[in-house]
């Protein structure tokens, strides 16, 4: 049982980008959050402090004036009272110790919240203590009276202090936050735009033809991607040197291989003459494989020289079709007449732009597909027009087997034969048909003839369509 592999997501560029710009930026900007957050929440307190401070600095004041009033006490309840009217939702205490601790005014719970080092401190010392489920700020002022020494307590609770510490967090972390996403967005914008040329590098290379190995343009790069671009130019160029070395090294097998194949059937045909006719029977066969031998290398010759790579090294240029068919169906003349198949041509002013030898294959592998499948006094025709559109059409039509609809996709594959097809092939000249009309951007079409023949046969008619040529005059074939 095969094992399903899980795809592997590959790290990229622009998310390495971002991580590295943007962690260190929220890392910056929380830091910078809990640093406003504390240094705000700091001044409020000390404002605060300063207020339990002067409390305490009213009520050592009031001892100084009143040292000698028996009613001292109800003058500091009545002082902390009106205070307490300043704001409804903390609560004051406040306790006076004199020499020894002991308690002159105010609540004695205080004494306990008292620190020891208070009496020896210079100025105010403040503290939090948990008393009676809440917590108290408790302000401890030291001061000489004519008392003698004294010890200030002031306390509050907290609960505004508490509200104020929720404000100060909203307003400095909800701002910061929207800083954070603001950065991060922006970021995100500026890498996504910074990414934008290798992006569209991207989309040039990913949109070229397989077969294209032209130079890519670095005009308007970046610096960074100037490299790359170079490098790549420097590979298809390296691929295009091949590509050429490729095509010279099969024109000339093309040509050593016709050479003595040409000569070998002409030496054969010499001894077929001469030859007793025992001997001719077999020196027919021999020459009738050394033609299918002979064939066969051309028509491979012709799919590696018009394969994608290959075809690098070609120039195309403007070609009359008109004078290519006749030249095309002149040469295959003797094979029809020696097939007895009526082959004749409908040649109209044609256009198209393409390459030469690679049309002259095309034309050849269909005319002799059509004359070889043609019956014995059949017809086939070959015709070359201009369409409505401006596009070309090129087709070969014969009155034999034809192809069956479910066999046609089939029969363009290398070596492939369809069911009932004529002896002696190879199954390549499709082939050749297509991967020719694949170079020239053109299409192939099979269909049944235009009517069958006496003999029932739908007959095959196979049209190539070729896209709208550019090109002011035909160059000579």
């Amino acid at each position: 049982m095969k094992m399903a592999t899980k795809k592997t997501r590959r790290p990229t560029l622009r998310g390495r980008l971002l991580r590295t710009v943007g962690w260190p930026l929220v890392a910056v900007l929380l830091a910078s959050s809990f640093y406003d957050y504390y240094s705000a929440l700091d001044r409020a307190t000390d404002s605060q402090d300063l207020a339990l401070e002067r409390i305490c600095i009213a009520l050592a004041t009031r001892m100084d004036m009143d040292a000698d009033d028996d009613g001292l006490v109800p003058h500091l309840d009545r002082t902390m009272a009106a205070m307490q009217l300043t704001d409804g939702r903390d609560r004051l205490h406040f306790l006076i110790l004199g020499e020894g601790s002991s308690v002159i005014a105010g609540d004695p719970a205080l004494a306990q919240l008292v620190d020891p080092a208070a009496d020896r401190a210079e100025r105010s010392t403040f503290a939090d203590h948990g008393h009676d489920r809440e917590t108290l700020r408790v302000a401890t002022f030291p001061h000489q009276s004519p008392r003698g020494p004294l010890t200030v307590v002031v306390a509050e609770t907290t609960r505004r202090r508490d509200a104020q510490a929720r404000v100060v967090l909203i307003d400095t972390v909800t701002p910061d936050l929207a800083l954070v996403v603001l950065a991060l967005g922006l970021v995100y914008l500026g890498v996504r735009w910074g990414m934008r040329p290798l992006d569209r590098l991207r989309g040039v290379v990913a949109a070229r033809a397989p077969d294209d190995l032209s130079p890519l343009a670095d005009d308007g790069l970046a610096g960074e991607l100037l490299p790359l671009v170079r490098s790549i130019n420097a590979l298809v160029a390296n691929l295009r040197a091949s590509a050429e070395s490729q095509q010279a090294f099969l024109s000339v097998a093309a040509h050593q291989l016709r050479t003595p194949l040409a000569g070998m059937q002409t030496q054969i045909e010499l001894a077929r003459k001469e030859a007793e006719p025992q001997q001719r029977a077999r020196l027919d066969a021999l020459h009738e494989a050394m033609q299918r031998i002979g064939r066969s290398t051309s028509q491979m010759l012709a799919l590696a020289r018009s394969g994608p790579q290959a075809i690098q090294a070609e120039t195309f240029a403007t070609v009359d079709l008109q004078q290519l068919l006749e030249e095309s169906a002149s040469s295959w003349l003797d094979f029809a007449l020696a097939s007895q198949v009526d082959l004749g041509y409908d040649a109209q002013p044609v256009l198209v732009h393409g390459s030469v030898w690679m049309l002259r294959e095309l034309l050849g592998n269909l005319i002799h597909n059509a004359i070889r499948h043609s019956p014995p006094q059949g017809r086939v025709t070959v015709r070359c027009s201009t369409l409505a559109d401006g596009a070309s059409a090129l087709e070969v039509e014969d009155e034999g087997p034809g192809i069956p609809p479910a066999e046609r996709d089939k029969v363009f594959e290398r070596f492939y034969q369809a069911p009932g097809a004529a002896q002696g092939g190879s199954g390549l000249g499709l082939a050749v048909v297509q991967e020719v009309a694949l170079r020239h951007h053109a299409t192939v079409t099979l269909s049944d003839a235009a009517r069958p023949t006496d003999d029932g046969l739908p007959g095959l008619r196979v049209s190539v369509r070729f896209p709208v040529a550019v090109g002011a005059s035909p160059s000579g074939v």
